[in-house]
């Protein structure tokens, strides 16, 4: 690499931050196709800036990888728009935490406070708690189903390859760990899938899981472009 190279690393870090991760949605409000669509063009012109510049192929793949779970959260918001329109105005009346509650995970997990396992495991006992909630008698009638399945199956794939892409800390997984973290994750998403009586419900939940998803693979990004730049700077000083 060139010092342009170095210079470039420290620009994506801060285009990640201030012009990705900040897009990413938040709240209720933000979740609508369209904030995704420009999120996932954000993404497309640093992929066009990093191919052409040859910054780091693996950083190419990782925005790839990236730009395929927007792609699956605008998917869901733009199959459920009547959905999320009216989750947003019962959001505005009932003051629900779900959403919420999901991002306070994420930055728990980010800081070090809580592992992307026992996250799981709280998000089983997050949606039994929410998913009781009255609101869903009135909005049973509601003629409109998703292919959650769908979603659910795409999941599945995205959450192994996060969890394999978490920094290790140390301790070698053994065999019997992985098939129980394997059955948590089954048991998370099964559970989504048989709930079939709210549709919406599941909806909610699952661009809640694309919206982690994407914060964490981008946080990882920004780990891995500053390796990057040390691994640099060691070669340099040898």
């Amino acid at each position: 690499m060139t010092n342009f190279d170095q210079q470039a690393i420290s620009e994506i870090a801060r285009y990640i931050k201030d012009d990705i991760i900040a897009k990413v949605p938040s709240e209720i409000d933000q979740l609508v196709p369209d904030n995704v669509d420009k999120l996932i063009n954000n993404i497309y012109a640093l992929r066009y800036y990093c191919s052409q510049n040859s910054i780091d192929s693996m950083l190419v793949d990782r925005l790839d990888n990236i730009i395929e779970t927007c792609q699956g959260l605008w998917e869901l918001l733009d199959s459920n728009t009547s959905t999320f329109m009216y989750l947003r105005e019962m959001y505005k009346i009932r003051k629900l935490d779900f959403f919420a509650n999901i991002i306070g995970q994420y930055e728990e997990v980010t800081s070090g406070e809580e592992t992307f396992r026992d996250f799981i495991l709280e998000s089983i006992a997050t949606f039994l708690g929410w998913k009781s909630d009255t609101i869903w008698i009135d909005v049973a009638k509601i003629d409109h189903y998703a292919p959650i399945k769908n979603h659910v199956r795409r999941l599945r794939v995205e959450l192994w390859k996060l969890l394999d892409d978490m920094p290790k800390n140390g301790d070698q997984v053994k065999l019997d760990k992985a098939v129980e973290i394997g059955e948590k994750m089954d048991y998370l998403l099964n559970f989504v899938i048989s709930d079939q009586d709210q549709p919406i419900g599941q909806a909610l939940f699952l661009s809640a899981i694309y919206v982690l998803i994407l914060r964490l693979k981008l946080d990882r990004t920004i780990s891995v472009i500053k390796s990057i730049g040390e691994k640099k700077d060691n070669e340099e000083n040898r």
